[in-house]
């Protein structure tokens, strides 16, 4: 059994704000990661998952890797589109 810890890279730019589609491209990647997050715990119990953005010059850390969808989903609600 492999254990992994990942990190969820979220581009959260104004360009990623444009609404030239729907749903946005911010909104798409934020309804991705939940799901991916899940997947990637559930395929092990001791699988980490952490989330960062990537805004401009430098990349801030939300969540470093847990298994606690809880604090995931809290940091992702904290997000702004």
């Amino acid at each position: 059994m492999v254990i992994e810890a990942a990190m969820i890279c979220i581009d959260n730019s104004e360009w990623m704000r444009n609404r030239d589609c729907a749903p946005t491209r911010f909104q798409a990647q934020y309804d991705a990661v939940f799901p991916l997050c899940r997947a990637k715990i559930q395929l092990n119990p001791e699988n980490t998952v952490g989330v960062m953005t990537m805004d401009g010059e430098r990349a801030r850390v939300l969540v470093t890797p847990t298994n606690d969808l809880g604090k995931i989903l809290g940091c992702m609600h904290a997000m702004s589109f």
